[in-house]
């Protein structure tokens, strides 16, 4: 499932997909959509949108699967540039490098770095390091290994504490310091169950919760050492097919859920605050290849 949600103050932005991606910002404190548009396509046509961030400048870095890139709007929908490197035309080899996005998923932003992750198959690079002006910098190394690889993960987290990585297919998140360098791998499941972290957010006390797509599918709670919590506040009762999860300057939580058309905020305790958003009632008003800012 594609789609991905990001707030800064009153802004929530919702990315959705059909056929193309689609962005739609809203001001939450006026409960009104200020601006919506349609990625840019490729050769093919199409587009996708998956995970985006915003940062502090309010500007929108969207992550684009089928077209390999991060795409850089600002606040009215204007399509300010791109990051990542085109994959090479033939082999594998090529595609396994620094700069170069494979399948990005999932989009984090801090300070004046871009953290970008994706891909469907274990890489050394799965997950690159770009400066605003989309230079490549440093890849973060799997394990703080530069020879070990990601397995295809699909979602990354930044804040003053780090950046997590959800390693999809490792079952883990790793924890990474603000220069990305490796603290620690923290297990997603008990031993004997299959975990597969999609969606990762770090809680004001250190603790992390996550969407889990393996045995014990739904939300999950863990401390930052892998020991498993229990989740708290009103989540489990009123989140339902979960796509992805955000957080707010005062650690309210946000959660894209029902397949990715709807955005549920929590408190910082995460007892029931507010339905923010239901795509369902905008789309019908919605031409997708125009912006309505």
């Amino acid at each position: 499932m594609s789609g991905g949600v990001a707030v800064r103050a009153n802004l929530l932005c919702v990315t959705w997909s059909a056929a193309q991606g689609h962005v739609f910002l809203f001001d939450i404190e006026a409960r009104e959509r200020v601006s919506a548009w349609s990625m840019p396509t490729g050769s093919t046509g199409y587009s996708d949108a998956a995970g985006v961030a915003m940062d502090e400048n309010f500007h929108l870095y969207v992550a684009d699967p089928h077209n390999q890139r991060v795409r850089h709007f600002s606040v009215f929908g204007r399509h300010l540039g791109d990051f990542g490197r085109a994959l090479p035309a033939t082999g594998d080899v090529g595609r396994d490098r620094a700069g170069v996005l494979e399948h990005p998923r999932a989009v984090a932003v801090h300070g004046r770095t871009l953290v970008v992750a994706g891909g469907e198959r274990p890489r050394r690079f799965a997950v690159q390091r770009f400066d605003r002006s989309g230079n490549a910098l440093t890849p973060l190394h799997s394990g703080g290994d530069p020879e070990a690889e990601f397995s295809a993960p699909h979602a990354v987290y930044a804040d003053s504490a780090g950046i997590l990585v959800a390693d999809t297919l490792a079952g883990c998140v790793q924890r990474f310091r603000p220069d990305g360098a490796f603290v620690a791998s923290v297990p997603c499941a008990p031993r004997g169950h299959l975990a597969r972290p999609t969606a990762v957010v770090r809680r004001a006390d250190g603790s992390l919760l996550l969407v889990d797509r393996g045995d014990d599918h739904g939300l999950r709670a863990v401390g930052a050492d892998g020991r498993a919590l229990p989740v708290p506040g009103d989540l489990p009762a009123r989140c339902r097919d979960v796509v992805a999860l955000a957080v707010d300057e005062t650690s309210r939580l946000y959660v894209l859920d029902h397949h990715g058309e709807r955005v549920v905020r929590f408190d910082t305790e995460l007892a029931f605050d507010d339905v923010l958003v239901d795509l369902a009632e905008h789309l019908d008003d919605y031409e997708p290849g125009r912006s309505d800012s």
